[in-house]
């Protein structure tokens, strides 16, 4: 699927087009931890800044930021028609910025569109921010200007945006730095505007930051009937779910949302039918998205029975009910706890009982997701190894493989914002 942004919707009103995206390495959601909510935070309190500071009145002035997407909206259609039109790109720089290949690929595209719209330096467009303290040795493309922008400002070089933010103490020093970042947006989108125009395919486009290791695949296996899988587009495959749209007017298979929360955890998604191996610490980590329908006949309820027999914790199931009030469905999603139950295939998270449970709206699967992506990496490091940590790690460890000079970590690695060490007057 071409990622590249519509050249008709590129030539629509500018009231569409955001003044600045914010691109940030995401981070999964798991017990305990807000996940991106600081990021979500931020870009509230930039966008309301922007506002204050904006002269034009005659159109909606915004950002780009992507978890307030409507449901059920295409996110790599959506991020992709912001690159393509928006002013300023703000990058959050952090330690996992430049580890994960999404944001990477989302400086690119920029980048390669600011080159395209004729600037001979693309430099002013970008306005980095220092999100959280960086190795003396990271390599950031502007870094400098990323520590410039808060300099005089006490606590911001020294410490990074992110835990001024959850600080009381640095609240006013957290304003001065986002009124200064707004302001410089401000003045570029309204005094020298570059056109909107076309942005490489963001899926086929490399890092900027020279990642080459494979991304780690996350499995979404599907248990549902062919009927149901294919019953709103007949001529999609359906063996594997491929074609399933459970919830009214729900616009993408369900899969491919499920996979949209994947990747952007910086996962390959990999869509599959119910699979059932031998070895079942084979298995990479995942999720069963279960039709309870699917186990209305023997033939499926034995094929649900074999997949989930010594489920590890790291696949997690996940029950769609469409149509939550219908008691026959609820029947068999009743007998589908009973299965897992037996199986011992049920977690013993909140999310992922939840999950278990059934989700009953295109909200509540998208309100969801997250959670289980992050859950399930988190029970693939932990157990997959066959022993649990003692101590957390000094980052959130990933299941990218490391680049050679990742080996060696630098001495007094600064803490990363998921570090339980890390706190303050919140």
């Amino acid at each position: 699927m071409t990622m590249t942004a519509d050249r008709d919707t590129l030539e629509t009103s500018t009231a569409s087009h955001p003044y600045f995206v914010v691109s940030y390495a995401h981070l999964p959601e798991i017990a305990d931890d807000p996940g991106d909510e600081w990021v979500r935070a931020f870009f509230g309190d930039l966008e309301a800044a922007v506002r204050q500071f904006a002269s034009v009145r005659s159109r909606p002035i915004h950002g780009f930021f992507d978890q307030r997407l409507p449901v059920g909206l295409d996110w790599k259609t959506s991020l992709t028609q912001a690159l393509a039109t928006t002013q300023v790109f703000v990058p959050l720089y952090s330690v996992d910025y430049r580890a994960k290949s999404q944001p990477g690929r989302e400086w690119a595209c920029f980048h390669q569109r600011v080159k395209d719209a004729g600037l001979p330096d693309p430099e002013p467009r970008f306005m980095p921010v220092l999100w959280t303290p960086l190795p003396a040795n990271q390599d950031l493309p502007w870094l400098h200007k990323a520590v410039a922008l808060g300099r005089d400002v006490p606590g911001y070089e020294k410490n990074g945006l992110w835990p001024m933010l959850r600080i009381k103490s640095y609240r006013d020093s957290y304003r001065a730095v986002v009124s200064l970042l707004a302001r410089r947006i401000v003045m570029l989108a309204e005094k020298s505007p570059i056109r909107p125009s076309e942005v490489p395919d963001i899926d086929e486009t490399p890092s900027a930051f020279s990642i080459d290791s494979p991304l780690a695949a996350f499995i979404i296996e599907t248990a549902v009937t062919a009927g149901r899988a294919a019953q709103n587009e007949p001529s999609e495959t359906s063996a594997s779910g491929e074609g399933w749209r459970p919830f009214p007017g729900q616009e993408q298979p369900l899969t491919q949302l499920a996979g949209q929360f994947a990747e952007r955890a910086d996962f390959q998604a990999d869509v599959t039918g119910l699979t059932t191996v031998s070895d079942p610490r084979s298995r990479r980590p995942g999720i069963i998205l279960i039709d309870p329908e699917f186990i209305a006949d023997e033939d499926g309820r034995r094929a649900l029975e074999s997949a989930v027999n010594q489920l590890p914790e790291w696949v997690l199931p996940l029950v769609i009910l469409d149509r939550p009030d219908d008691p026959s469905l609820r029947g068999l999603a009743r007998q589908v706890m009973e299965i897992l139950s037996a199986a011992k295939a049920l977690s013993a998270t909140d999310s992922s009982r939840r999950a278990a449970q059934g989700v009953g709206s295109l909200n509540e699967f998208n309100a969801i997701m997250p959670k289980l992506v992050g859950e399930a990496e988190r029970q693939y490091l932990t157990y997959r190894s066959g022993r649990v940590r003692s101590q957390p790690p000094s980052r959130r460890p990933s299941l990218r493989r490391p680049r050679p000079d990742e080996l060696a970590a630098p001495p007094d690695k600064p803490a990363s914002p998921h570090d339980p060490s890390v706190g303050g007057d919140i």
